[in-house]
């Protein structure tokens, strides 16, 4: 019955690292798409901002 409490307490560290890398992960993609998203919005902005003053040529 030893070994039982002996294997769980050698298997802690193990289980805060996996559950800390599966944090970060989860974190790093919501940031990644925050991030992207803003950039997007960005991007179309600069877009629309070069090409309003040929709207009404027809082009």
């Amino acid at each position: 019955m030893k070994t039982m409490s002996r294997k769980k307490e050698d298997d802690y560290p193990r289980r805060v690292f996996g559950s800390s890398m599966a944090i970060l992960c989860a974190l790093f993609v919501a940031i990644s798409s925050i991030l992207y998203i803003f950039y997007k919005g960005w991007s179309a902005k600069l877009n629309y901002e070069k090409w309003k003053d040929y709207d009404e040529c027809g082009i």
